[in-house]
């Protein structure tokens, strides 16, 4: 396969795209790692699921909070050395998990890899949106999602080879975060050139887009209570824990066939809100129908398939309409929101999802997830009326 081809696919700046998406892989493989590695250790200290919970958000806490920091680091020190600086921060911080082993501890160091990770994230989708066009957004958003996603999905995996035990997972954590630098640092890249920083009011941004943060902070919400609770939704509704796993796997693959289609229709076709909109009814339809014909396997998986495929493409539709709107001086400012908006959806799926199904039991996951999904249709729907 010859280089035209991936030139006429991802445009004149393939080569970049590459590499971004390299160091997007290896992101995604160490965040996968990282996560459950911790939560791992400190099940195994006698923590509470409440302690280890009030632990993990510590990083999408410092997304939140530093929103306003990382387009200013951006714009002073460039996107490349933004990554690399995130990376190098990361590296050091990585070591000192088991020098200061400790659940305070541990949520200090969590917190400063949250404000590290935002740099580095905020950075990767400014890159993209300033060198993507309307011919190539959408293909440029999708495979840099499924590369992460794919390489999140390789970090159990690798858990399972360097164990939980020691200094070694820890170094291998670190490891692949410095060996995201190295194209940037050994490889002569040229990067985007940002026009003077523009600073923007973060709610006001959020209010005259609604579509695009809300789509954001659903996408937040969904995507915590969807790995959290459906597992536990079914297993409380007599399906085996190994099928109850199977079906949350199945709902990720779906993830993974409808992003190439979303993609494509999103650079085919000039109606982002209406694909949006069509992905949103199929979220919300979803798992009414899941939790109607759990005895129906067929159809169970049918819907568990649109349903995973659908609400993880709701980003990418978010993410393609941020590109076209906000001019790129407002770019850093704009993406550093919407992940401000995305960590607040992950912050508040754990504690809405857990307490609904307190409530109403198990079907109190079902109510709350198609609840919030459909106030957002319809804030969605009006504004694509209005506009």
């Amino acid at each position: 396969m010859n280089t035209s081809f991936f030139e006429s696919f991802l445009g004149k700046n393939y080569r970049v795209y590459f590499i971004l998406f390299l160091c997007a892989l290896i992101i995604g493989i160490k965040l996968g790692t990282l996560i459950p590695l911790l939560s791992l250790i400190l099940e195994s200290q006698g923590y509470s699921n409440t302690q280890i919970g009030i632990n993990v958000i510590a990083q999408p806490i410092a997304t939140i909070l530093f929103v306003r920091v990382t387009p200013v680091i951006i714009h002073k020190y460039g996107l490349s050395r933004s990554i690399i600086i995130a990376q190098f921060v990361t590296v050091i911080l990585y070591f000192t998990f088991p020098i200061f082993d400790g659940l305070t501890s541990w949520f200090i160091i969590r917190f400063l890899i949250g404000f590290a990770g935002a740099l580095a994230w905020n950075a990767f989708d400014t890159w993209m949106l300033s060198m993507a066009d309307d011919t190539n957004r959408g293909k440029i958003i999708t495979v840099y999602n499924l590369v992460f996603v794919g390489g999140f999905a390789l970090g159990p995996v690798m858990l399972s080879y360097t164990g939980i035990e020691g200094w070694l997972p820890f170094i291998v954590i670190a490891s692949l975060s410095f060996c995201a630098t190295i194209p940037l640092l050994t490889l002569n890249i040229e990067t985007p050139q940002l026009p003077k920083h523009s600073a923007m009011p973060v709610f006001l941004s959020i209010v005259a887009a609604p579509t695009i943060f809300g789509a954001a902070i659903l996408v937040g919400l969904e995507d915590v209570m969807f790995v959290a609770f459906l597992p536990i939704f079914l297993i409380q509704n007599n399906l085996s824990q190994e099928l109850a796993l199977q079906y949350v796997t199945i709902a990720i693959v779906g993830g993974l066939i409808f992003q190439p289609l979303v993609g494509y229709l999103l650079d085919k076709y000039n109606n982002n809100r209406l694909i949006l909109n069509v992905l949103i009814v199929f979220t919300f339809i979803s798992p009414i129908m899941v939790s109607l014909n759990l005895n129906n396997f067929y159809i169970c998986i049918l819907f568990l398939i649109i349903w995973g495929g659908a609400s993880s493409s709701i980003f990418i539709c978010a993410l393609t309409m941020l590109g076209e709107r906000y001019s790129a001086s407002e770019l850093a400012g704009a993406t550093a929101i919407l992940v401000m908006v995305f960590e607040c959806g992950s912050v508040l799926g754990p504690v809405v999802g857990g307490r609904a199904m307190d409530i109403f039991g198990p079907y109190g996951f079902i109510y709350t997830i198609s609840s919030i999904t459909f106030i957002f249709l319809t804030i969605a729907i009006y504004r694509s009326i209005w506009r």
